[in-house]
């Protein structure tokens, strides 16, 4: 397999996690959902090291793994508390779209800073998922939902630009330092659990700063952490290829909001189908046209 075949395979997990996310999330309580989620997620990633014989990745542990692993940590970890709280109140079918919409922002960055050269038929197949992402923004309209003044909306933007962040940051890790899978996630999941843990600590020490509503279990949150789990260890795998373009691959993963929006309008009956299909209609066009220009 390589760098395509990871990637996509990533998405199907992504898509999945997105909808136990959205379940799990629903008129509760984020920080607590958060931080379940991700134990959950990082005694799965642990407990399949150790079943697999590979829990010695904890060994080859350095002052330079640490401190790149633990920024990744604060920018995801930054990336999802926006997420989660767009995702609290707006419908899947737009919030997870506003989401995908980061790869705009790391091909930006990627030509300038990495000095990535796609295809023609590449940057056909990007200008038309970009489309599709501004589609979703005027089907949104039709909801009744002002992406000027709504104040989920920016959340959703603002997860959007640190997951691009992410990304770029993922593409530095693994293929301009080099450093070993296994042992960043490893990391990875582990101060994710600390980051919230402090996160959650402070706002609910902090008078008046308490979290509205209050948190209430769910079975989807262990599939929450369980399937990025998964999904990040898929994609960390396909980037760990020398050569694999961040932009490229970043737009392939975003694939997941095909798979999101119809099972997201089946199991959450959501509305205004039409107009958002014809922005998927362009997402598919540009993957395809992606995959054959790599």
């Amino acid at each position: 397999m390589g760098w395509t075949e990871w990637t996509l395979a990533s998405a199907v997990f992504l898509a999945l996690y997105d909808l136990a996310k959205k379940a799990s999330v629903q008129r509760n309580a984020v920080l607590p959902t958060l931080l379940c989620s991700t134990c959950f997620g990082c005694a799965a990633y642990v407990g399949a090291l150790a079943l697999c014989g590979r829990i010695s990745v904890a060994s080859g542990l350095s002052a330079e793994i640490l401190t790149l692993s633990a920024v990744k940590c604060v920018i995801v970890g930054t990336s999802w508390v926006f997420t989660f709280c767009a995702l609290r109140t707006l419908p899947i079918s737009i919030a997870t779209p506003i989401r995908a919409s980061a790869p705009a922002i790391v091909f930006v960055v990627a030509f300038i800073v990495y000095g990535e050269r796609p295809s023609p038929i590449q940057l056909v197949g990007m200008a038309a998922v970009f489309a599709g992402y501004f589609a979703f923004s005027w089907a949104g309209k039709h909801e009744g939902i002002d992406f000027f003044r709504n104040r989920a909306v920016w959340c959703a933007i603002a997860g959007a630009f640190c997951s691009a962040l992410s990304a770029l940051w993922d593409k530095y890790i693994f293929q301009m330092r080099a450093l070993p899978v296994e042992t960043v996630q490893f990391v990875f999941q582990i101060g994710l659990v600390v980051f919230y843990g402090v996160a959650l600590a402070v706002v609910s020490a902090a008078p008046g700063q308490r979290e509205r509503g209050a948190f209430e279990w769910r079975w989807s949150i262990p599939l929450v952490g369980i399937l990025l789990a998964v999904a990040d260890w898929m994609y960390f795998t396909g980037l760990s290829f020398q050569g694999a373009p961040i932009s490229a691959a970043s737009l392939l993963r975003r694939f997941s909001v095909v798979i999101t929006f119809f099972l997201g309008a089946k199991f959450f009956h959501e509305t205004n189908l039409v107009r958002k299909a014809v922005a998927l209609a362009a997402i598919v066009a540009g993957v395809a046209l992606i995959c054959l220009g790599g």
